[in-house]
């Protein structure tokens, strides 16, 4: 029982390691596709459900990401073709 509890613990923290693996490359992604400042209001909440999602302290800064939005979720595709949209929510950073 105890073998069987330890590679569950393993094969979840390898699950969760390359899912921050994954975060960093999209972040870099996006802060490589993204303007100077739209990067100073828009901040990568999650990744769920092969969805991105955004949020913004400004409906301006939500405004101008959403202008972007396709080219963002282009150059994502590029390293991680299941991706299939990008959301953003205006408010505060959890």
């Amino acid at each position: 029982m105890a073998t069987h509890i330890k590679s569950i613990i393993e094969e979840f923290l390898k699950e969760k390691k390359a899912e921050a693996k994954s975060t960093g490359k999209i972040e870099r992604i996006v802060e490589e596709n993204l303007g100077e400042n739209l990067k100073k209001h828009v901040r990568l909440q999650r990744i769920y459900k092969k969805n991105l999602y955004f949020r913004s302290d400004s409906s301006s800064a939500s405004y101008e990401f959403r202008l972007r939005r396709e080219v963002l979720l282009k150059a994502v595709k590029k390293e991680f073709p299941d991706i299939e949209g990008v959301k953003i929510k205006i408010g505060d950073y959890d």
